[in-house]
């Protein structure tokens, strides 16, 4: 087992001997601490020790947003590689499995979670609470360029949704699309451009442009196109298959993907800034079960792990775009402060919709 010391200071959060026998670095023998955001002892395990170790843990419960049915076709060879961690899951949005373990966490009781994939915006909280366990995923085989210290703790990115428009390509021609979002703000497509009204999908644009141009741009977009307001990807895109609207700002690569997979005339185009959605592997610091959840990541962002992710979900993790325009740029959240842009943007973007 390979260790790696710190000189940051623990929380008292977890117990000296969990600590020790979860291969953690940096905790307290004699008072209750924590291998978690800051302590910040480092869950440092090989692969194979981490595997080895969970495997009489037993089983790990893991949340994410993931289909139920999706979940246990994509970990069908996980569970054949290690048939003695059974990884118990439940499909819960990221707000709320981060709002599940802090009320958990309050009330003084055993978390029922102990690895989620989450978005950094909803799971600030954790962050900020230290309730995520610092983890060394390259230890575990994680690539490289998956790798992300967030406010000192160690995670690492599952997945890279990019956002671009979705069409209809039997409606609107390939060489009739707009290239920039300024030209979706066009009076010719008034009522036919498809918005959320949550602002989960337009508010990544401000990573790029700032809180000031996006609501200009968005006001503009309100007051000319008069867009639709439609709740959630997939209703929006079947907007556009149906011909009652020509575009949605709701798509995902991967919700395009899998309508497109059917037959359905629906294509997406990225326009010259591309925003995405990530998620990111974390262990909670009070888990029960914290080398099974290691293990069970560190397979997840394996090349056999993200490939049966694209497989099933159609949801890649590339670190860039291989069809962007020449001068198109990515508009991703990577930092605090990209948090605190997203943060103050959403609900902006939510209240101009609602009037």
């Amino acid at each position: 087992m390979s260790r790696r010391a710190t000189n940051k200071p623990v929380i008292k959060i977890l117990s000296g001997a969990l600590c020790v026998a979860m291969g953690v670095t940096g905790c307290s023998s004699s008072s209750q601490t924590s291998a978690g955001a800051s302590s910040r002892g480092t869950f440092a395990r090989s692969m194979s020790a981490a595997c080895d170790a969970g495997t009489k843990e037993g089983s790990l419960n893991y949340w994410s947003a993931t289909d139920a049915g999706d979940f246990a076709k994509e970990i069908a060879p996980f569970e054949a590689e290690h048939p003695g961690i059974k990884v118990n899951f439940t499909s819960v949005v990221p707000t709320d499995a981060t709002q599940k373990v802090i009320t958990e966490i309050q009330a003084h009781h055993s978390l029922d979670v102990d690895a989620t994939s989450t978005d950094l915006a909803s799971a600030q909280p954790l962050f900020d609470q230290k309730l995520v366990m610092n983890v060394d995923w390259s230890a575990l085989g994680v690539p490289k360029n998956l790798l992300r210290t967030y406010g000192g703790v160690g995670t690492y990115r599952t997945l890279r949704d990019f956002l671009g428009i979705g069409y209809n390509p039997k409606v609107v021609a390939k060489a009739d699309l707009p290239t920039t979002w300024d030209q979706l703000i066009n009076s010719k497509y008034s009522g036919r451009v498809v918005v959320d009204p949550r602002g989960v999908y337009l508010s990544g644009l401000a990573i790029a442009w700032g809180q000031s141009k996006t609501m200009t741009w968005l006001n503009n977009l309100i007051k000319t196109a008069k867009p639709q307001s439609v709740k959630g990807a997939t209703a929006s895109i079947q907007k556009v298959i149906s011909g009652e609207a020509l575009f949605t700002t709701s798509a995902p690569a991967s919700a395009i993907a899998q309508q497109k997979a059917t037959g359905a005339p629906i294509d997406i185009a990225y326009l010259d800034s591309v925003a995405s959605q990530d998620k990111y592997g974390v262990v909670l610091a009070k888990a029960q079960h914290p080398n099974a959840a290691a293990c069970f990541l560190g397979w997840f962002g394996s090349s056999e792990g993200q490939a049966q992710q694209l497989k099933v979900e159609s949801k890649g993790n590339a670190d860039q775009l291989t069809s962007m325009a020449p001068g198109a740029k990515l508009s991703v959240s990577t930092t605090p402060d990209d948090q605190l842009v997203l943060g103050k943007v959403s609900p902006e973007i939510s209240k101009a919709l609602s009037n």
